[in-house]
């Protein structure tokens, strides 16, 4: 687990980083060990990458392949890495329009 000081610089508010802290628990490992079965290949299935500009990372080249297909879009949004707190009604927003509602 990791503190409070791991969530600085991310968009976060004090209350915010404690509720992430408090209702944290381990990594759950099966999800690095047992892969994904697809009933097509990656490429074909739509899909929408979130760039949250304040975690720094440049989506990989896996990603940057995936985002020249016709069904992938990429969205940014100007926060950290846990726009589910720093942003929920923009990311609730965008996650609806993806889905089509």
């Amino acid at each position: 687990m990791v503190g409070a000081a791991h969530y600085a610089g991310q968009g976060l508010g004090d209350e915010q980083i404690a509720r992430i802290v408090a209702g944290s628990t381990p990594h759950p490992g099966a999800t690095l060990t047992e892969p994904a079965v697809l009933a097509r290949s990656l490429g074909e299935l739509p899909g929408t990458y979130v760039l949250c500009l304040l975690a720094g990372a440049e989506p990989g080249e896996d990603v940057a392949r995936l985002l020249t297909s016709r069904q992938w879009r990429l969205v940014e949004m100007d926060t950290g890495h846990w726009p589910m707190f720093s942003q929920p009604g923009e990311l609730a927003e965008m996650l609806l329009a993806a889905a089509g509602w």
